[in-house]
């Protein structure tokens, strides 16, 4: 039985399908794009040239999302052979140290990369001829969900389906 609120583990399981769903569309774009690079390229003999780029932004864009969904599930590699040794006690006090500091981690990187994203966003990217600024923002908005997907591991770990959560923190 979970300790949270049936409510806030509805909101955050449909959030979890959202970026899911936000995800494998992500990655039906990439393929259909790739095979339509494919396609033109070898039968009708001319090439996309906008392809390359927009597969290459939907790549970043879905490795983003899909990094607070992954750590929910506990499919981040983690060497814990040293850890999981010491005692329950102990070992809770490291996971949780280790979580600050890449909560610490990823909040500095999210406000670096939301200024790249500033100072990129006048300029447009070569072929798709959008702004950089679109393209960029992966790095600010996927740090700032992984850094609450780390902050409230028990919460998504509790709302995520039981076939999903089968491999430990």
């Amino acid at each position: 039985m979970s300790r949270h609120n049936p409510r806030l583990l509805r909101a955050v399981s449909l959030y979890l399908r959202a970026l899911h769903y936000l995800a494998m569309a992500g990655v039906a774009t990439l393929v259909v794009v790739a095979a339509m690079q494919v396609f033109f390229r070898y039968v009708v003999g001319e090439s996309l040239f906008w392809s390359e780029e927009l597969m290459r932004s939907l790549m970043v864009w879905i490795a983003f999302l899909s990094a607070g969904i992954a750590y929910s599930r506990g499919e981040m590699l983690g060497m814990r052979f040293v850890v999981d040794g010491l005692r329950p006690s102990l070992t809770a006090k490291i996971d949780m140290a280790g979580r600050v500091l890449i909560v610490l981690f990823l909040l500095v990187v999210a406000w670096y990369g939301w200024l790249f994203t500033m100072r990129t966003s006048e300029q447009e990217a070569v072929s798709l001829e959008i702004s950089l600024g679109w393209l960029h923002a992966a790095i600010p908005v996927g740090c700032l969900l992984l850094a609450v997907h780390v902050a409230f591991a028990d919460l998504f770990r509790s709302a995520l389906p039981k076939e999903e959560t089968s491999h430990s923190l």
